[in-house]
């Protein structure tokens, strides 16, 4: 039995989410949003570690399903054998072979489901010299070369101000993921894919690393054409006008004689700058946005901002969704489907901790007596 969404790319597919912290979490949201049933597999009582932050579980864990499970008890191997034997993919961010140690790995459950698609998110990939070395998301944009492109070449660059590596890991993770499901239609086989944070931030490093290796300087990084500025009401407005037409467009909405767009010498553009600033500041943001739409000008928004920005109401992309009597604002899955109905994927609450260990169980092949059994043992928990 399954409860992906009707209609869904992925009903039918059974993911067992066996990851710890964000970027397994951001990839198993991903699954869910696209209608795999996904079954959180977390430690009984305060759950995986990533639940110490409410926003977060709201976040990353809802539309999935809780299986509370001590899965270092001895006791524990038996139940993940049924759940690994009628699941699709199994995703874990453990450290590379560790699980296999321990027996709880892709070389034994393999063998219990040949079918399993296995996917191992870490730090740096399962082999080579720092495959064993921790890090954080800092850690994975400076070895890949992204962080030394968010600051001024003089600048000693910080820790960015949200998450890149982990998400982009997850976006590369579920693109594995499926390439090893329609694989696997082919020859019937399942695999271990191994998905590196470090390497897929490189990967996004691409046109860079080929750029430096031909000797080419990297682009300049602060652009008055590309760039933000504050309005009369306080708040900013990104431009992009870096193009000749749009450059011109934001000429002529300004009412100023900008020329070309600035190529030259920094003190020619930090004065092009200065003047846009000084006529962004005679109006607010709103007035900026309605009028330059040809000049690529758009909002800067806060987080804040973005639950009542006009074209994410229109798209739906940011719904309320009600767990234990507070209203989680959720971003939606940006991705619509034809022939899919649109709030198909409207994503449901989190789950507590072990809300569906029960049922799970049950649905594995589990009965009454064998669940209250590993519930005695405390190999199990439940949410009441």
């Amino acid at each position: 039995m399954t409860t992906g969404d009707q209609g869904l790319p992925l009903q039918g597919l059974r993911v067992l989410d066996m990851s710890r912290f964000q970027p397994g979490a951001y990839l198993t949201r991903m699954l869910a949003e696209l209608g795999a049933e996904v079954i959180k597999i977390e430690p009984p009582g305060r759950g995986a570690p990533e639940r110490m932050i409410d926003f977060t579980t709201a976040s990353l864990h809802h539309s999935k399903r809780s299986l509370a499970l001590d899965v270092r008890s001895p006791d524990a191997l038996a139940v993940l054998d049924k759940l690994v034997s009628g699941a699709d993919v199994v995703v874990e961010s453990a450290a590379p072979g560790s699980l296999d140690a321990k027996g709880v790995g892709y070389a034994h459950f393999s063998e219990v489901n040949p079918r399993i698609i296995w996917c191992g998110v870490t730090g740096f990939g399962a082999d080579g010299p720092y495959s064993q070395t921790a890090g954080h998301d800092i850690s994975y944009l400076a070895q890949a070369g992204m962080l030394s492109r968010l600051a001024e070449p003089d600048e000693l660059p910080d820790q960015p101000s949200v998450l890149l590596a982990g998400p982009i890991a997850a976006l590369m993770g579920t693109i594995g993921i499926l390439a090893a499901v329609a694989r696997r239609e082919r020859t019937g086989e399942g695999c271990f894919v191994d998905d590196s944070i470090a390497d897929s931030v490189m990967w996004l490093m691409g046109e860079d690393i080929a750029r430096a290796a031909r000797g080419q300087q990297p682009w300049h990084l602060r652009h008055p054409a590309r760039a933000t500025y504050r309005c009369a009401d306080g708040k900013r407005i990104s431009i992009a006008s870096a193009e000749p037409n749009t450059w011109r467009a934001l000429s002529a909405g300004l009412g100023l004689d900008l020329g070309e767009v600035p190529g030259g010498p920094p003190d020619q553009a930090d004065e092009t700058r200065a003047k846009l600033a000084d006529a962004f500041a005679t109006q607010p943001a709103a007035h900026w946005v309605a009028t330059l739409g040809a000049a690529a000008v758009t909002p800067c928004n806060d987080p804040v901002d973005l639950p009542d920005d006009p074209h994410v109401r229109a798209r739906n992309g940011i719904v309320d969704v009600e767990r234990n009597g507070v209203v989680d604002k959720i971003v939606r899955l940006p991705l619509r489907f034809s022939g899919v109905d649109a709030d198909a994927n409207l994503p449901r609450p989190a789950p507590a901790v072990g809300a569906d260990t029960e049922d799970l169980l049950r649905e594995a092949g589990f009965d009454d007596e064998a669940i209250a059994g590993l519930l005695a043992g405390g190999v199990i928990g439940t949410a009441s």
